[in-house]
């Protein structure tokens, strides 16, 4: 009932996403919202990475750091500033392929030659203009790295959903708004979800009795999983979504 109720009240609501409804300690109602909020963003910062491969580590390495250096020196020539250039700390592994030969029966020795992979995460940051120029400025940057050595970073299907990885990054110098919005967009949200669950049931809502949110981010766990899918990335607008869970008194 609790959860037809929440369903029923979902279509028109502030806070777009899957909504959590269950009774409280005796006599109170809580509801688990996601609250969200958007607008105009202050950057954007593009995800890439550099890969450099040899027979030992320390050749993958020497391979990925003047590749690296490559990548950085070519950005400068269209105006990127060094210090918006972010390079992540060096990741070791084999090469993928090489691993897939081991695994694979009687493949075993064909594999002798095995490559190790040092990677970096590569991110570019960019002052956010009008979209024209923007997406304009981001291909400029993308083909020049990826003809410097550079690959884009993207997650598979799976990471995507749960980490909420993208190629591009919008956000904005001072989340305080945003956050405020969004906080008062989950509680409109969940007044209206506990409203119609509280009617359903034959109650009247009264006061809150207490409140708990948190950020939505890529360790956000279960939450973060429900905003991914609910709440999609708004090109050219930062977001910022915030998990609420409400308890209210029941009359």
């Amino acid at each position: 009932m609790w959860l037809m109720a929440a369903t029923m009240a979902l279509c028109g609501s502030l806070a777009v996403g899957q909504m959590i409804v269950a009774p409280g300690p005796e006599g109170t109602l809580t509801v688990t919202v996601v609250g969200s909020a958007d607008g105009p963003a202050d950057w954007v910062e593009v995800s890439l990475s550099v890969e450099g491969k040899g027979a030992t580590c320390q050749e993958a390495l020497g391979v990925c750091e003047e590749a690296s250096k490559a990548v950085v020196a070519e950005l400068g020539t269209i105006q990127v500033p060094e210090e918006n250039v972010r390079l992540g700390a060096p990741e070791f592994g084999e090469d993928a392929i090489t691993q897939v030969m081991v695994q694979l029966p009687g493949m075993g020795d064909q594999a002798g030659g095995i490559k190790q992979t040092v990677r970096r995460n590569l991110t570019v940051r960019l002052g956010a203009t009008d979209p024209q120029s923007l997406y304009e400025a981001i291909c400029r940057v993308v083909d020049i790295a990826t003809d410097a050595g550079a690959a884009l970073k993207t997650a598979g299907p799976v990471q995507s959903v749960y980490s909420q990885q993208s190629v591009l990054t919008f956000g904005v110098n001072d989340l305080k708004p945003l956050r405020a919005k969004a906080i008062a967009n989950g509680l409109a949200s969940a007044k209206e979800v506990a409203e119609a669950t509280a009617a359903a049931s034959g109650r009247k809502l009264g006061e809150i009795t207490g409140v708990q949110l948190s950020a939505l981010g890529a360790d956000a766990g279960y939450m973060s999983l429900v905003a991914s899918i609910g709440l999609p990335a708004k090109p050219g607008l930062a977001v910022y979504n915030v998990s609420l869970t409400v308890t209210y008194r029941l009359q």
